[in-house]
This record gives structure tokens, sequence and C-alpha cells, in this order.
């Protein structure tokens, strides 16, 4: 295999010239490529602008640098703004744990076997595994975390509601997809109407690796998650399944986001979410908008989501 090897700007934008790339603003384009990495912009981006009918890498006639750079601005604020949301139903998702699980079976009893789903070999393992994981964090967080130290050495114990703050979004999801039965139906019932423990439970799974995408920085508009929302009513609404298998997209992301945020929150992100895509729109010239959309899962429809 050839090796890649190092390249400056200017042979950067050579061959971007040379696969067909229009670089209007030479300035612009060498700025652009220091700051983000023509990896990053170019192979992540490109795929959609790539003429399919070249035997060779070319881009389609007329692509223009701003159109990859606009694509790529667009995913960047995509993340910023996934993560904010996912942000306000992490945090209520832990203290609705928290609360529930230290009301029925105290404070500190977190570690013990008898409160989780141990019924089946595979509940067991699974259980230890999230136990270990939070010794873990205890561990690691003695010396790092003051509230962590404060109740190590002055209480000898760290309740729920002060341990969950160090807990990852998976590890909140762990905790949960592993409470008995019970336990899931009361915390599920203060998260919003309707939902079911299983349906929260494959919605935390889900955003937890959405969650991960967003905070390192990774392509999230054409991302196809390794977990699959179930089915629901607003697949249903959109015959999500007869045009589309996939429910890991983008698309499931609003889903999971109009299941579980309250309707004002969702409405602020479904209006940001539509500031963004409208945008892009007026910069796309070489393609439709429509690649964008098929790649995000989007039906033609989308925009209903909002009032269902």
């Amino acid at each position: 295999m050839e090796e890649k090897n190092f390249s400056s700007i200017r042979t950067q934008i050579g061959i971007l010239r040379g696969r067909g790339v229009i670089i209007k603003n030479r300035r612009f384009a060498k700025k652009v490529l220091l700051d983000t990495n023509y990896y990053n912009l170019i192979n992540g981006y490109k795929n959609l602008f790539l003429d399919t009918n070249s035997s060779a890498e070319h881009f389609l006639h007329g692509t223009c640098f701003e159109e990859l750079y606009a694509l790529s601005e667009f995913d960047r604020k995509l993340r910023i703004l996934t993560l904010e949301y996912i942000l306000i139903i992490e945090k209520s998702i832990k203290t609705k744990t928290a609360y529930c699980f230290s009301k029925k079976h105290g404070h500190k009893d977190y570690l013990c076997y008898k409160n989780f789903e141990c019924n089946n070999a595979t509940a067991f393992k699974q259980t230890t595994s999230l136990l270990k994981s939070l010794y873990g964090k205890i561990y690691s967080n003695i010396d790092k975390e003051d509230s962590i130290s404060h109740y190590v050495h002055d209480k000898k114990y760290i309740p729920l509601w002060v341990l969950v703050n160090t807990m990852s979004f998976a590890d909140t999801s762990k905790f949960f997809s592993n409470l008995k039965q019970k336990d899931q139906n009361e915390i599920a019932k203060r998260v919003k109407y309707g939902v079911r423990p299983q349906e929260l439970a494959n919605y935390l799974f889900f955003l937890s690796s959405i969650r991960n995408r967003c905070a390192h920085d990774e392509l999230l508009y054409n991302y196809l998650s390794y977990t699959h929302l179930y089915n629901n009513c607003y697949f249903n609404y959109f015959r999500y399944n007869c045009i589309n298998s996939n429910r890991n997209n983008y698309f499931s992301v609003m889903v999971t986001l109009k299941a579980l945020l309250p309707k004002k929150d969702y409405t602020c992100f479904f209006d940001a979410f539509s500031c963004l895509y409208e945008h892009l729109a007026k910069q796309l010239h070489t393609i439709p908008l429509s690649k964008v959309r098929n790649c995000m899962g989007l039906p033609q429809n989308w925009r209903r989501l909002k009032d269902l």
C-alpha cells in the first residue's frame, strides 16, 4: 500500500484544483485547511460532491471549496446544537434516577446486587459490569472531585445524587437498564408521559452513542449509530418503515429528542435546526439539498414532526 506523505497547504490546494474543485479565495482556503485539517474537511465531506461517473476521484462540475466548507460548518453547528439538548435530557435522567432509586433503596445502596435485575446469567453479568464501573468511578474521582472526596473522607459513603455527576451518559443508560422493572417504571413515568421503560432504555442507549459523536467532534449529519430505535408513533406517522429501514440516523435523533424533551425545549431545538438547514440550502449550488436530507434520513415532510 502506498504511503501517504506530507503535503503542504499549497500542494493540498493544487490537489483540489486538479480534482475539479474551484478555489475562489485562495487565502480563505489556506486558512480553512490550516484550521480544520484537509483529511477532516475534504475526506469527511466530499462524498456528496464527487462525480460518480468518473473513474478517478473527481468532483462534480462547479463544485466550490466554499460548499465543502459550508457542509462541514453545518455539521459542526449541528453537533453543538444536538449536544446542548442531549445534555438537558442527561441532567434530567440522572436527577430522576438518583431521586427514585434513593427514595426506594436508600442513598448509598446502589452498589448492592439485590437492587438490580439479576434473574439470569446475562443480567447478572451486566449488573456486575455496571457495579465494577461505578466502583471505578469512585476510585478515580476520590482525589479529583471535591464532592466525592468530602463524602469518602467525612461520611464514608457517597450518595447516588452526588455520584451521578461523575457518571457518563453511557453509565447512566446502563444503570437504568439494569434496574428492576418497578424502578424503571417509576423513573419512566417521571421523564415524560407515555414513555415506556423499554423505550426509555432504548432512547438512552441510542443517545449515548450520539453524545459521544458530538463530544468527540466527529461527523454527525450522515452518521448511522450502532443502536437502532424501536418503532414508535412518530415513525409510523411518517410511514418511515416503508421508505427507510434505518432508525439509527439523524432523523432518529430528532425523534428521540421529540420523545424526551419538554415541548418548549423541543420547539427551541427544532427552530434552531430549521435555521441551520435553511442556511445550508442558501450555500449549496452544485448539489441539491435533498442529497443532504437523504443522508440524514429526513422524510420530505420532516417539518411536521415539530407539531405532532
